[in-house]
């Protein structure tokens, strides 16, 4: 018999925060005013977009390149009524050649509270009631479950902060988390057997498809963003800026049947209206925030978004144990969409900017670098881990919502400047003048007395 292939497993390049120190002095003063003595969690916006891979390709000669970025800055928190606001005036201003993550921050009171937090623990307490009930695994107290109708562009990309401000020094204590479903010990995320067997898993379009077909992908996905942005603006959703994933069905001509390539909405109610056909040709593709250039080391790296997406598709679509091709969708940039956009519009450079072919002249630049990757989606029971000690039963109080959690875990703590699990700091105080910093301090003594006494007051 032949010897089977080892599995070669897809390797994720995590996000890394980058926030604005105008971000953190709009949460203490937050913290200060509003939150107080509250260690309840509070919105949290952030957001990520695609690099210029020409300009990076320059770049990365002389500088390593940074890993992708998920940006938080003064809109992030306090403003995120803007940021959904319906009117025109919002709307036409929405910054939507980015893709926007939701969640919470949660402020502690003490460093101690920091330390001693079982932090995986509340990764998954706070995390994975929402990425469940997207995936149709838990279930809400009506007893029917979301997976119809909630938005996998929104539920499955998400990031939640730890963090202690020591408002009387103006230093931030913090751990962001990304969180992600992942499999039990022994079940990565791997390339398919198929593709494992070749010399690379990963194939770039432009190779495969050629020019003719990536430019005409370009064009689709553009239209694609155009039709979402209408959808969202008329139905006053305000959630989506570009939208993180998609289905593609690839152009082909048969029988004098002609396709163009399309670009579709995720979700499980239009991959269940597809034909078997077109869910046989279906490439699922996810917009990548990692566009190294080819000479980098994290080039055959994929976006942390994939690990979500891969668990959508086992435990939501029933997609568990089957070969799939995924589109990792490299873009050069994404322009902005704005309310004069029309579909009507067939100015090619109107259509798409994202484009490939000899307006670049590096080869790497264009959409022409995404990636097709063929992987092996886990078993749905591969994401389910075997219990613990400590994990919740019928047999005490722990609701039937509590025992399906406990059942799959998250990942997705970022980790510090020395490259190891554990929170970063950062000090304000450079910011700050020094009189500032010394009647805050008074002020601050003299409102801690007065939540601890008359918290009402």
């Amino acid at each position: 018999s032949q010897q089977q292939q080892p599995q070669q497993l897809v390797r994720f390049l995590p996000f890394r925060s980058i926030a604005e120190p105008s971000f953190w002095l709009d949460h203490n003063a937050h913290k200060l005013n509003e939150l107080r003595l509250s260690e309840e969690g509070v919105p949290l916006w952030g957001f990520f977009g695609v690099s210029n891979a020409s300009s990076n390709a320059a770049a990365s000669a002389v500088t390593p390149l940074p890993p992708a970025g998920m940006r938080f800055d003064t809109s992030s928190s306090n403003s995120n009524d803007i940021l959904n606001s319906s009117d025109a005036a919002a709307t036409a201003v929405r910054r939507n050649e980015w893709i926007r993550s939701s969640g919470n921050i949660y402020s502690l009171n003490t460093i101690d509270s920091l330390k001693k937090l079982n932090k995986n623990k509340f990764l998954n307490a706070a995390c994975l009631p929402s990425l469940l009930a997207c995936c149709g695994i838990h279930k809400h107290k009506g007893g029917e479950s979301s997976s119809n109708n909630a938005d996998p562009n929104i539920a499955l990309i998400s990031s939640t902060c730890l963090t202690y401000c020591d408002l009387k020094s103006n230093t931030t204590v913090y751990w962001f988390a990304f969180p992600a479903l992942t499999p039990r010990s022994g079940c990565g995320i791997a390339y398919s057997s198929a593709s494992a067997s070749e010399s690379t898993p990963q194939r770039r379009i432009g190779e495969v498809w050629g020019d003719q077909m990536c430019s005409s992908l370009s064009r689709s996905f553009h239209r694609f963003r155009v039709v979402q942005e209408e959808v969202n603006t008329s139905g006053c959703q305000g959630q989506v800026w570009c939208p993180p994933f998609f289905l593609l069905l690839p152009a082909y001509t048969e029988g004098g049947n002609t396709r163009k390539t399309k670009c579709l909405p995720l979700n499980k109610s239009t991959y269940d209206a597809l034909t078997e056909e077109e869910k046989q040709s279906v490439i699922f593709g996810f917009v990548d925030p990692n566009t190294s250039p080819s000479n980098n080391s994290d080039a055959d790296a994929v976006g942390w978004t994939l690990r979500n997406l891969v668990a959508y598709l086992s435990l939501s679509l029933g997609l568990g144990g089957h070969d799939k091709t995924f589109l990792s969708y490299r873009s050069p940039f994404l322009r902005r969409i704005t309310v004069s956009d029309s579909l009507d519009n067939e100015d090619p450079m109107q259509e798409s900017y994202e484009d490939v072919g000899e307006d670049y002249d590096d080869g790497d630049a264009g959409i022409g670098q995404s990636l097709l990757l063929d992987i092996k989606i886990p078993l749905a029971s591969d994401y389910q881990w075997p219990s613990t000690k400590d994990q919740p039963s019928s047999s005490d109080s722990s609701t039937e919502a509590d025992i399906i959690c406990s059942s799959y875990r998250c990942v997705g703590w970022e980790l510090n400047k020395n490259n190891k699990p554990g929170p970063r700091s950062i000090d304000l105080r450079p910011l700050v003048s020094p009189a500032h910093l010394s009647r805050q301090a008074n002020d601050l003594n003299l409102r801690l007395m007065k939540w601890r006494a008359l918290p009402s007051l």
